[in-house]
């Protein structure tokens, strides 16, 4: 029998992109990037790990003011666009809460290369011309192919063993989504009620439809965040949540459809609060984050994060605060060590010091944070079981019983 498959997948422009292959790109904060992973066992017997966030997805990151929304959607971009020669991040600040210092700041990016690969928007912004955006940085990107194909960072190889080139992630920061608004908004001088925000909805409907077919199609990744708010309600009956994960009467401006369309969807939570001269040393607060939605990865799991208020959320620290939670911080609180290092001692206050003065301590607190990371991400029954069932059959063949 005739296949028709080859036909379709090499025609896209009557059918549309076969979209054969998924890619996913680390953020660099190691907690998160294993939260929102996927294992899977290839024919060849490979496991491909999955990390991080898709490639050419919708983002979204919630949480109450103060949790961190904004600093995390900063550190994400950042990370992403210095792994590139090529890479730009967009960041729209409808709030007009974030500025170059802040973002240099959590990203440790120098004012050179700030110049050179971001660009702030705060005035005269609007729905539309972050849509605008989008179009030509799709236009710019395949006009300019050749120059902005690399490998992907999975390492997933073609048929013929070859690393497949994927189009440089480019990152679209919009903050906020409650505060974005279409450019019909601001030509009327009226306070707008009920109306308005119905409005609103409809424009971002027609926003999150189109913006994920461009995002998908020139690998940007649109961050997005938004405000968690408290429905009010007079009735006896408790709110039910919007989507699993969230709490009861827990809301998300912004329409139905931009949680349908969100790719992946964070949530911060604050915890407790940290001081300078207790545990770790810094200023902050421990934050769970948690996925409630992800279209590769499961929904509902969690993990700690710490966020020191000047630096971000720290990499490092959350690392030792997660092996700490899984046994695998080893001595007291005037001499820590992590399993297999013993020769590298610590103390939780001064910990932070002594990475930088020691690049090997991070290293060595990587190495074992990764190790039970991986450890927690589960494979699917139903892959473990084809692939028996496959090796079974293999096996059949060779000793001539089938």
């Amino acid at each position: 029998m005739t296949r028709s498959t080859g036909i379709i997948r090499d025609d896209s422009n009557t059918f549309g992109g076969a979209g054969e292959f998924d890619f996913t790109t680390n953020t660099g904060l190691t907690n998160f990037d294993y939260l929102n992973g996927q294992l899977v066992t290839l024919d060849s017997g490979v496991k491909q790990l999955y990390t991080g966030i898709s490639n050419g997805r919708i983002v979204q990151i919630v949480g109450k003011s103060g949790s961190g929304k904004s600093t995390l959607a900063a550190q994400i971009a950042g990370n992403i666009v210095r792994r590139y020669e090529n890479g730009l991040l967009y960041y729209y600040d409808f709030e007009k809460g974030t500025d170059k210092n802040r973002i240099r700041m959590v990203t440790g990016m120098t004012e050179d290369y700030f110049k050179e690969h971001v660009t702030i928007l705060k005035t005269d912004i609007s729905t539309e011309k972050v849509l605008r955006l989008l179009y030509k940085l799709k236009e710019f990107k395949k006009q300019n192919e050749a120059a902005l194909l690399v490998d992907n960072e999975n390492g997933i190889k073609d048929a013929e063993g070859n690393v497949i080139k994927v189009l440089t992630p480019t990152v679209v920061i919009v903050d906020s989504l409650s505060a974005m608004m279409p450019e019909s908004n601001f030509e009327d001088e009226t306070i707008q009620g009920q109306m308005a925000q119905t409005g609103n909805a409809k424009t971002n409907a027609q926003f999150f439809r189109k913006a994920s077919q461009v995002c998908d199609s020139a690998n940007i990744i649109l961050i997005v965040v938004n405000h968690i708010t408290q429905a009010v309600s007079i009735n006896p009956t408790p709110v039910a949540a919007e989507i699993n994960y969230l709490k009861q009467g827990e809301s998300l401006p912004g329409g139905t459809i931009a949680k349908f369309m969100t790719d992946t969807l964070i949530k911060i939570t604050t915890g407790s609060k940290l001081e300078e001269d207790k545990l770790w040393g810094i200023k902050g607060f421990e934050a769970k984050v948690e996925i409630c939605k992800s279209r590769h990865a499961p929904a509902g799991r969690a993990i700690n994060m710490i966020y020191d208020q000047v630096n971000g959320f720290r990499d490092d620290l959350s690392m030792i605060d997660y092996i700490k939670s899984c046994g695998g911080l080893k001595g007291n609180g005037m001499a820590y060590y992590v399993d297999g290092y013993e020769n590298f001692k610590f103390k939780l206050s001064n910990v932070k010091d002594k990475i930088e003065q020691n690049p090997e301590l991070g290293a060595a607190i990587k190495s074992v944070a990764t190790a039970y990371l991986r450890a927690s991400i589960k494979e699917s029954d139903n892959i473990i079981i084809a692939q028996q069932e496959a090796a079974n059959t293999a096996e059949g063949e060779t000793n001539g019983e089938v």
